[in-house]
């Protein structure tokens, strides 16, 4: 069983003579684009599409774009119209900027935005990539993407999460071997047959998370269910879209 990963970082330098680098820097000059305003009008195109302003949204959206969303979901102008006239926000959501960074591409601008969008229930963390094109006075979004930031789910107490001595236990793994639950505090440990311990904290009741993303990119939960009687009888786990169940040991 594979709890944790080190994540691997590649370094690839790239290395360039003097004489490469003039032409380049003559060819930018040569194809600068005024940027001003561009950071402005990419937050601004996203928060009508956060707050279903079809009319920002048809103004500054050009006949060519391309928007993904960070589900995989795919619209061209048509379609995100649509959509978005049928967006109904909560009164408190809301969309704040955190960074950006402007990028001259030729004609074109690239607009990186850092932002969290949520309610007064949460909030997620996004990254927009953005490229626009300046038509006259206005800059029109041609191309935009959107990508969610995952984080771990917040903690609740131990109160929510019920108590913790009714998941102390050994639960049957998938394999034949034991493993063990024990309570640390306010959270739970999970104590593989090779006597590995990871932590399990609260997000729920009867819910519990990994406090780490899983090799770096998901997201680890385990949730106990009780029998008729109301006595925990088994420990399931998810990760990357399978479900373990583990029945628990009398």
């Amino acid at each position: 069983m594979r709890w944790f990963a080190v994540p691997s970082v590649a370094l690839l330098c790239l290395c360039t003579t003097s004489h490469a680098q003039r032409p380049l820097a003559l060819a930018r000059a040569a194809t600068a684009v005024d940027t001003a305003g561009a950071a402005t009008a990419a937050e601004q195109w996203w928060h009508a599409l956060a707050f279903g302003d079809t009319a920002h949204l048809a103004r500054h959206s050009d006949s060519r774009l391309t928007v993904t969303f960070s589900n995989g979901q795919r619209f061209d102008r048509a379609s995100l119209l649509r959509r978005a006239a049928g967006h109904h926000p909560k009164p408190t959501a809301f969309l704040r900027r955190t960074g950006a960074a402007v990028i001259p591409t030729g004609g074109t601008v690239a607009v990186t935005l850092d932002v969290l969008e949520g309610t007064d229930n949460g909030a997620n963390a996004y990254h927009y990539l953005s490229v626009l094109e300046k038509h006259d006075t206005d800059w029109r979004v041609v191309a935009a993407q959107s990508t969610r930031e995952l984080g771990l789910t917040p903690r609740v107490s131990a109160q929510v999460a019920g108590p913790l001595s009714d998941y102390v236990g050994r639960y049957r793994g998938g394999r034949g071997g034991v493993l063990r639950i024990v309570a640390r505090d306010s959270v739970l440990a999970l104590i593989d047959p090779g006597g590995t311990e990871v932590r399990i904290e609260p997000i729920g009741p009867g819910l519990f998370e990994l406090p780490l993303l899983y090799d770096g990119i998901a997201l680890v939960r385990f949730a106990f269910a009780r029998d008729t009687s109301g006595r925990v009888s088994s420990l399931t786990r998810m990760i990357y879209g399978s479900v373990d169940i583990w029945p628990r040991v009398p």
